[in-house]
């Protein structure tokens, strides 16, 4: 296997780990961020998990779990500014209409296009869609392009050029 593939597997389940995580602290409200990522390391980490409800196993959960928490921790920390440009891209809907889902997909794909800069926007939105058509409802991936697009867009940055 080569490396890539592993590296892309592991940024991918980063960033399922980073979603949940962000679900998990929209949910449990008001624990700081910091609470919510021992939380679920506590609760969901392999070798805490009996259940397996993750279904992933230690030693990818350990490779991935550094940038899930750098990834859901930076999330966290700009959410304010996030939720503004995402509800003035999404004209009409509020937040709180939003499926929680989308939303989370949302503010964690525009994290990364707006903090992470060794990560093509490009790359960010298509990981969003592709979580989304999982995680999401039939809707959702048409729904969230909508929205990061045109942020991608005043950002100066179009799906095309980059």
């Amino acid at each position: 296997m080569n490396n890539s593939f592993l590296d892309n597997n592991l940024r991918r389940l980063a960033r399922e780990l980073a979603l949940k995580l962000l679900f998990q602290h929209q949910a449990s409200s008001p624990i700081s961020a910091e609470e919510c990522v021992i939380l679920f390391r506590q609760n969901f980490s392999p070798k805490n998990d009996l259940e397996s409800a993750l279904g992933v196993n230690h030693d990818n959960f350990e490779l991935a779990w550094p940038l899930a928490k750098s990834l859901f921790l930076g999330t966290a920390r700009h959410l304010d500014i996030l939720d503004r440009h995402i509800s003035e891209a999404a004209q009409n809907w509020s937040l709180h209409r939003m499926a929680p889902v989308d939303l989370a997909l949302m503010r964690l794909a525009y994290y990364e296009m707006l903090y992470c800069d060794e990560i093509p926007p490009k790359v960010s939105l298509n990981e969003a869609l592709e979580m989304a058509k999982y995680f999401g409802t039939q809707d959702s991936s048409s729904f969230i392009n909508a929205i990061l697009d045109k942020l991608m867009s005043r950002m100066g940055r179009s799906e095309e050029g980059l």
